[in-house]
């Protein structure tokens, strides 16, 4: 069913957890199967993404994916991390997922996806608040 690499992956995650400092987080979920994936990014002020950590409920293949596409991030503009796909998702697993599971990769682009986004909300209520204080 899963690769021992998945599997491995699975018992081992390296970016599972928070994200002190995020200047952006992004949640999905699936209501049919219950998954759910929070997405915390920490972008620079040259808008590169410098971490990216992730929380999952659900199975290994959500699991894996948030920690395959935290990986992907790191060092990638927001536009770039915008234009990630879950068939680029999908393509990391190296075909070794079931197909009734390839919503996995869908919940994680769409938290990614939220994340960028609410990064760019904080940033833009931050900018009026400067202009507020001059």
């Amino acid at each position: 069913m899963y690769s021992k690499e998945v599997l491995e992956r699975f018992k081992s995650p390296k970016f599972a957890g928070g994200l002190r400092g995020a200047n952006g987080s992004g949640k999905s979920s699936d209501e049919k199967y219950g998954d759910i994936v929070k997405i915390y990014i920490l972008v620079d002020e040259d808008g590169v993404i410098d971490s990216a950590k992730f929380k999952a409920y659900g199975g290994v293949s959500t699991i894996v994916a948030g920690d395959i596409v935290c990986e992907m991030l790191v060092g990638m503009s927001l536009e770039e991390a915008l234009g990630l796909t879950s068939q680029d998702i999908l393509e990391q697993f190296e075909n070794s997922i079931p197909q009734d599971r390839y919503y996995s990769a869908v919940i994680v682009e769409e938290a990614i996806n939220n994340a960028v986004e609410d990064y760019y909300k904080r940033k833009e209520r931050e900018e009026k608040k400067a202009l507020k204080e001059m």
